[in-house]
């Protein structure tokens, strides 16, 4: 088994005259990168700096390599753990390798400047980080990006075995954000043990090698992201309604909220008629605006299928290839019956999915989403085409690309709301 580097048991954390969570337990191993996560005033911030001593601990127990935080002198404390804490606000005139060095105290004396191996540990610690070329550059004149890897290189300079980063990637575009993760990965490959506060969940999974979910005043799941980020777990802790999707490309897992419903609004119901992968995006951007989505017909094994079964809440599925299922037509009958609007994808039409089109003719509120014209999308010798022109026909019809029915769609509930 291996040591535990941080011990946390039954930890009580807030401050005098609030506790904001109670009985936290964990530990943490050698090499771990652990997330910490949970919606804002959940506590996050709290149990790091807890867990450091910089807030009293209202109960229970934090060991770092098998000492009590309590009884570890401050400068022997910082040659365990290295802290960077959010919005640091660093004093006018510093140059970046003058905050880097400020890593180094907890090895100087008051009245020792820095050794020849300090200053090779500061170069290191910049080079580590691409900072190095900054070293003579005011902290004010450097963009966030870099003042973050400036940051993360003065905790390097600590040399401690531990990190504890709160929110490192604070204000930072997603291309600094995932060079902090990776040059965090790379450390603990090196031994180091990391625990970070992190808000972007995505990236979370993808890095982390586990995640700690904070919420409703203690720890609601410990463990590998996978099983961490559930619908479950994270509605719990962020009130909201929460889609969580596989990607097969990144081998991790990709999270998306939806928006806070009011429980007296009533969103309108939207089905929506797809297939060849047409439909993805439109469902799952619906279903995380608060809609109420259905989906039919779409065959098994096609995106826009798994594209339902993760984002809708009423779908039709049929078999590959399955020509004219009379149970299917049915059943996509009765969901364009319960919609209030429908929306046809851009779609292909083969004598498989032309049924599709007959359902739309049902709509009585029919938004038709056209990215290409018809003729190049049928596959019927032109017996979809001649529907289609019918849809298009009829009254009320709305047409419109894709990507403007992303910024219409909210229309949708004004447009219900003065029915």
């Amino acid at each position: 088994m291996k040591r535990a580097i941080v011990n946390v048991q039954a930890l009580r954390a807030g401050y005098e005259k609030k506790i904001v969570l109670q009985d936290i337990s964990f530990s943490a191993g050698q090499g771990e990168l652990i997330g910490i996560i949970g919606a804002n005033g959940a506590g996050k911030s709290t149990l790091l700096r807890t867990m450091r001593g910089l807030l009293p601990r209202q109960g229970g127990r934090v060991e770092l390599l098998g000492r009590e935080v309590g009884t570890i002198p401050e400068k022997a404390l910082a040659k365990q753990v290295a802290f960077l804490q959010q919005a640091v606000e660093i004093g006018f005139g510093y140059t970046s390798k003058e905050v880097v060095a400020a890593g180094r105290y907890p090895y100087l004396s008051w009245w020792q400047g820095e050794s020849p191996e300090d200053e090779k540990i500061i170069r290191e610690s910049m080079e580590y980080t691409d900072v190095l070329s900054l070293a003579d550059t005011p902290l004010a004149n450097i963009s966030g990006g870099q003042k973050q890897r400036v940051l993360l290189a003065k905790v390097l300079a600590q040399q401690t075995p531990i990190l504890f980063l709160d929110e490192p990637m604070t204000g930072l575009d997603v291309v600094y954000q995932e060079e902090i993760f990776r040059f965090c990965q790379r450390l603990c490959h090196q031994g180091k043990t990391i625990l970070l506060v992190v808000h972007d969940l995505s990236a979370a999974a993808r890095f982390c090698s586990r995640l700690l979910l904070i919420g409703r005043g203690g720890l609601l799941a410990d463990g590998p992201p996978t099983a961490v980020l559930t619908r479950e777990h994270l509605s719990q802790a962020y009130g909201l309604p929460v889609q969580v999707v596989h990607n097969p490309v990144t081998g991790s897992v990709e999270v998306f909220a939806g928006l806070r419903r009011n429980k007296n609004e009533q969103l309108p119901r939207v089905h929506v008629i797809a297939g060849g992968g047409c439909g993805c995006p439109v469902i799952r951007r619906l279903a995380t605006a608060g809609f109420e989505v259905s989906v039919g017909v779409v065959a098994e094994g096609d995106s826009d299928a798994e594209a339902a079964r993760i984002f809708a809440e009423d779908y039709v599925i049929t078999k590959p290839f399955a020509d004219n299922d009379a149970d299917a037509a049915v059943a996509n009958g009765k969901l364009v019956a319960r919609a209030d609007v429908t929306v046809l994808c851009s779609l292909h039409v083969g004598k498989n999915n032309l049924g599709n089109l007959d359902a739309a003719m049902k709509a009585e509120k029919l938004i038709i989403l056209e990215d290409s014209p018809i003729d190049g999308r049928d596959y019927t010798g032109g017996r979809a085409a001649a529907l289609y022109r019918q849809l298009l026909a009829k009254h009320g019809v709305k047409v419109m690309s894709t990507s403007a029915f992303y910024h219409e769609m909210y229309s949708l509930h004004e447009d219900e709301k003065t029915v």
